[in-house]
């Protein structure tokens, strides 16, 4: 073999050793965030994270599809299946999406019997590739927050405690022995509430782990947006409130008892539910001019805000909804594709 030819062999070997090697590192690196990246809004958690916005893209649970993972453009257009698992909290980076695994709560379940398989938390590419394990038992509530996920999870020997765990799953960590909800984290403080201290609005040093109370009360899925928190009161019927950060000049917004609630991301409108048996309705109101739309009457949930839509389902999980944020009230079905026969064997398993 001549000189010529052994060299570029060499090169040849080098080329496919650096790409192979690069390929490897990019596959088994996790990529970091801006510590201040907010993986869903703390109203959309609350509702159960079945929809999250990122860059112009809606990543969803597709109840025509089981619930499996599904993504569209932010205009409800082009949709793609990303996996089949059934995904609740879900939450949206620059390159992965983390979201519970609830196979177990489905209808159509080929391995209901082997529940190990069917709950856990998870990462995967916003392409559907590379699934990697957070955790493998049960949770919820799981919140990502820079290059830090928090979730209640379930472990048999121990029960619903709050953990925290790197974006990468290799450093899991028992923040509270409590079945509390992440509300915010602002400050490196997580705020939260105890039901074992009344429903106060508590937070946690994140450096120290220490703990204290930000606001006495009787407080239910507090969100802290711009410069209030608004929070469900259950010493006042479940109506809904919203007071300034620090709690003072507490002020009602709906003096009716109400089980579930979201804000715009513009903050002009909340959406809220009302429960008030033959007279429950989902409404908004104006949080500018006060003035409340009843958009229909009945039983609803799972209230999900977007930059341009608001989508919920009635209570018995047969429909979704959706309507314009911050525009028309005229309220019209959500009916996104099945595309599961087209997109099963492009998945990643």
């Amino acid at each position: 073999m001549s000189t010529i030819k052994k060299l570029l062999l060499s090169l040849f070997i080098i080329t496919i050793i650096s790409v192979t090697g690069i390929y490897l590192y990019s596959i088994n690196r996790t990529f970091p965030n801006d510590k201040e990246l907010r993986g869903n809004t703390a109203g959309n958690l609350y509702n159960g994270g079945l929809f999250c916005e990122k860059d112009g893209r809606i990543y969803f649970s597709n109840d025509n599809d089981d619930g499996s993972l599904y993504v569209m453009n932010s205009d409800t257009s082009k949709y793609k299946k990303i996996h089949p698992d059934k995904a609740t909290y879900i939450n949206v980076d620059e390159n992965y999406i983390y979201y519970i695994r609830a196979n177990n709560t489905r209808e159509n379940n080929p391995d209901i019997f082997f529940m190990f398989n069917n709950t856990g938390i998870f990462r995967i590419n916003q392409n559907g590739k590379n699934l990697k394990l957070i955790s493998r038992n049960p949770g919820s509530y799981l919140t990502l927050k820079g290059n830090l996920v928090y979730y209640l999870n379930y472990k048999v020997n121990e029960g619903l405690y709050l953990y925290r765990n790197q974006t990468d799953g290799e450093f899991e960590r028992l923040l509270l022995k409590e079945p509390v909800i992440p509300a915010a984290i602002i400050d490196n403080k997580l705020y939260y509430i105890s039901e074992k201290k009344n429903h106060s609005i508590n937070y946690m040093n994140l450096s120290s782990f220490t703990t204290g109370v930000h606001i006495e009360g009787n407080f239910a899925y507090p969100i802290f947006f711009d410069n209030y928190i608004y929070y469900m009161d259950l010493s006042n019927n479940y109506s809904i409130n919203r007071m300034n950060l620090d709690g003072s000049d507490p002020t009602v917004l709906v003096n009716e008892r109400c089980s579930t609630f979201n804000i715009t991301n513009s903050g002009k409108y909340l959406y809220y539910q009302v429960d008030d048996k033959d007279n429950s309705k989902i409404c908004r109101i104006d949080l500018t001019t006060m003035e409340t739309k009843v958009l229909l009457d009945g039983h609803y949930k799972q209230i999900h805000v977007t930059d341009n839509y608001v989508f919920f389902k009635d209570f018995d999980n047969k429909n979704t909804y959706m309507v314009s944020a911050d525009g028309s009230s005229k309220v019209e079905p959500f009916n996104p594709p099945n595309l599961s026969k087209d997109n099963d064997s492009k998945t990643s398993k």
